[in-house]
C-alpha cells in the first residue's frame, strides 16, 4: 500500500468514526467520484457536530 493509499483509507476511517460515514462499504470506495451533494451533506453533518455547543465556550 502506497503511502497515498494509507493517506486515504486513514481520512476515512476517520470519518467512519466521528459518523460521517455510515456505510462501512464506502471506505472500500474512497477513490471513486462522489456526487456534489454527498460532499456538501458531509460537510453539514461535521458543521453540526462541531456547532453542537451553540459555538459558545464551555467556562
Amino acid at each position: 500500500m502506497t503511502p497515498s493509499e494509507q493517506k486515504i483509507k486513514m481520512i476515512g476511517q476517520m470519518a467512519q468514526d466521528a459518523g460521517l460515514i455510515e456505510d462501512p462499504q464506502w471506505l472500500e470506495r474512497l477513490n471513486e467520484p462522489v456526487p456534489l451533494w454527498v460532499v456538501l451533506d458531509l460537510l453539514l453533518r461535521w458543521i453540526d457536530q462541531t456547532e453542537s455547543g451553540n459555538g459558545r465556550p464551555f467556562d
